[in-house]
């Protein structure tokens, strides 16, 4: 056995389980259901694009909503709960023993594992936009496909990204237990508590550097270093990402900003996006958020005694 068939048996596994079908099942409806009810009954026939809806995000300075986030926040939970018990199941099981007594070593379990729970997420993803395209095409919606196809690879990207995570935790932590509490801390300060976060470390900062005479971080050095930061956590990203297909990298870069801070920032993105927070910057970012949970949990799993 090697590493493919690591993630054959994981894919199998995976797609029996009924809470999963039951999540690609969930995913299905907010995708397909709020298509069909918004482009279906609520929008006339000539405001059917797809960018009156996946393009619509809604900032408020302290309040952000957009059906993207939601997208987001679903598919990441989702992502994450499929991933996290993988390797930790198996070793409170005795199991792990057996699967690394065939010829397999602790690399083949864990990229098998990670292609296995990946295929089916990104399987359950492709499910919900294929039915999504149907309703689409039903009510005589503009597909847009310029705006909609890299916005299908990009929520594809973000179940990556959280299964990637949930597999780094997985094989780096030494019980179910851990696992499942470190998962569910790391979704919550993704999901609720990031922009905290993101806004005080600058404050921190500033109180640091007015201890040093002469030093003194500026307002906008403040708003960049929260923008920066805030970049760092991957549903941001994703709508960052998201949001440049439907309008421009200057808008795109403030969708989940402050009022403050986009008071601060928007004249100088509008002039000129800085190189550090352009697309690409970005997608590199987001695709270090795959890499860089396996490697760090791999090299933990590695030495760990089971």
């Amino acid at each position: 056995m090697t590493w493919e068939a690591v993630a054959t048996k994981e894919f199998r596994d995976a797609i029996r389980s009924r809470w999963l079908q039951g999540a690609t099942l969930v995913l299905t409806i907010l995708l397909a259901g709020t298509t069909g009810v918004f482009f279906g009954v609520i929008l006339g026939s000539e405001a059917r694009e797809i960018s009156n809806l996946f393009g619509i995000f809604i900032n408020l300075g302290v309040f952000n909503f957009s059906f993207t986030g939601l997208i987001g926040l679903i598919l990441g939970f989702i992502a994450l709960s499929t991933t996290y018990g993988s390797i930790t199941d198996e070793r409170a099981s005795g199991s792990i023993k057996l699967l690394l007594s065939l010829p397999n070593d602790r690399q083949d379990v864990v990229i098998g594992k990670f292609l296995g729970r990946t295929a089916v997420v990104v399987a359950s993803v492709l499910i919900a936009f294929i039915i999504t395209f149907m309703i689409l095409i039903a009510t005589g919606t503009s597909l847009q496909l310029g705006m909609f196809l890299p916005h299908i690879a990009l929520t594809v990207l973000l179940g990556i990204v959280f299964a990637a995570i949930g597999l780094g935790i997985s094989a780096g932590a030494d019980s179910n237990r851990e696992a499942t509490l470190s998962a569910m801390a790391l979704y919550l300060i993704f999901a609720l508590l990031w922009g905290a976060v993101a806004s005080g470390i600058p404050r921190i900062l500033l109180a640091a550097t007015n201890q040093v005479n002469g030093l003194s971080l500026s307002e906008t050095t403040q708003a960049t270093i929260a923008i920066a930061l805030s970049y760092l956590n991957p549903l941001r990203l994703y709508e960052t990402l998201a949001a440049q297909l439907y309008s421009s990298p200057a808008t795109a870069r403030l969708v989940t900003a402050s009022l403050q801070q986009r008071a601060l920032l928007a004249p100088q993105f509008e002039s000129s996006v800085p190189p550090y927070f352009s697309g690409w910057a970005l997608l590199v970012v987001f695709i270090l958020w795959v890499i860089l949970p396996i490697i760090v949990g791999y090299s933990i799993f590695e030495r760990r005694d089971l």
